[in-house]
């Protein structure tokens, strides 16, 4: 293949060797799996160039201010029939889609099941269905309702933080979630920079010494309820700011209502 044109689109063209090419992947039927593949892998390669590291933040929250639009089609649509949408669903969504992935799992562990897909894959036509069962697998965990959501709906997660209470140490995070897609709750946390000492707990990681990171699965939202109170026990340490996905990997309409402040 002879490609004549800048190096953002030398880049793209080249990853065609791989996708749709070397897999045999149906690029007319499935542009996610040709396209939005290439459009991710050139959020890597763009930063592999410039020799700093790769940034994948910020892109799955933005899709909640795309979500619903009746321009777009879901991505298991035939790219044929996206109408005035095939851009956003051919080449755009699917970056999207691996971000959120990535914040989930982890950017390096999605990044290393892409590479094993495409080795196991090379040559035999794989199908959506091949592809996701594959990353299911290669990752460790049952994603079913994540394929669902993002390849066959366009619907969004939409959460937001509805109140904070502390009292005796103890730290509650009403969290509500408005939107049809669920999400892990991942709350940063931070500290006043005096008082006492912050305690561990076991779903949270220091990011220094006054901020701290805190996770619960997706599945707290699988019993079909619309708030759920996130119970932090970080001992007496006042705590000043509280930030919902702050690394905008969930889609999400409106982030305003994602930080609470002490007042």
């Amino acid at each position: 293949m002879v490609i004549n044109s800048n190096q953002g689109a030398a880049d793209h063209e080249t990853a065609h060797q791989w996708w749709p090419m070397m897999l045999g992947t149906n690029e007319t039927r499935y542009g996610w799996m040709d396209e939005g593949f290439n459009q991710y892998m050139n959020v890597l390669s763009e930063a592999a160039s410039q020799g700093v590291p790769y940034n994948l933040d910020g892109l799955g929250q933005s899709y909640g201010r795309i979500s619903g639009s009746e321009d777009e089609a879901p991505l298991m649509w035939s790219a044929n029939e996206a109408g005035p949408g095939y851009g956003f669903q051919t080449y755009q969504k699917t970056p999207l889609m691996l971000s959120m992935l990535g914040g989930i799992v982890g950017d390096e562990a999605v990044i290393a099941a892409m590479k094993k897909y495409t080795d196991a894959w090379a040559f035999k036509h794989p199908s959506p269905w091949d592809y996701l069962f594959f990353m299911n697998n290669a990752l460790g965990e049952n994603l079913e309702w994540f394929w669902y959501y993002w390849l066959f709906t366009t619907e969004s997660v939409n959460g937001s933080i509805e109140k904070v209470a502390s009292a005796n140490g103890t730290t509650i995070v009403t969290v509500k979630q408005a939107g049809e897609m669920p999400s892990p709750i991942v709350l940063k946390v931070e500290f006043e920079s005096e008082g006492a000492a912050i305690k561990s707990i076991p779903n949270a990681k220091m990011i220094d010494a006054t901020t701290a990171e805190v996770t619960w699965p997706v599945s707290v939202w699988f019993g079909g309820s619309r708030t759920y109170d996130a119970v932090m026990d970080f001992g007496d340490r006042k705590i000043k700011k509280i930030t919902l996905d702050p690394h905008g990997r969930f889609p999400d309409r409106e982030v305003s209502d994602n930080v609470w402040a002490k007042e």
